[in-house]
């Protein structure tokens, strides 16, 4: 399926953001919780939370619920998905290192606590 002219804009402004770029880059990796993105980022989850909306009403990424937790993860529409990586291609971000840095610390803990149960 092709993307119309209002559907292709209408991702670029989701993704035209500097936070949003941020989540996209990190969702590019893996599934991540609203709760796992906001101790990454440093911001709040009602802001993370306002962040995932706009990107996943504009296509950009899918939202499913895992039990008691939502997760998101990159669009899996083949269009969708490519346009986000290719924004996330050209991106080079001083963030970037440090919010792996710290995703690190949450699949550290996300594994500590699968080894609890």
């Amino acid at each position: 399926m092709a993307l119309t002219a209002d559907q292709t804009v209408e991702m670029l402004r989701a993704a035209g953001e500097a936070t949003r770029l941020r989540i996209l880059t990190l969702l590019a990796d893996e599934e991540l919780s609203v709760m796992e993105l906001s101790r990454v980022l440093e911001q709040s989850q009602p802001r993370v939370s306002r962040h995932l909306k706009l990107m996943a009403e504009a296509g950009l990424i899918e939202r499913f619920p895992d039990g008691a937790r939502v997760f998101y993860r990159l669009s899996s529409d083949r269009i969708a998905r490519r346009l986000a990586e290719t924004v996330l291609d050209g991106l080079q971000d001083e963030d970037a290192e440090r919010d792996h840095r710290r995703l690190e610390a949450v699949r550290r803990e996300r594994e500590a606590e699968a080894q609890a149960y």
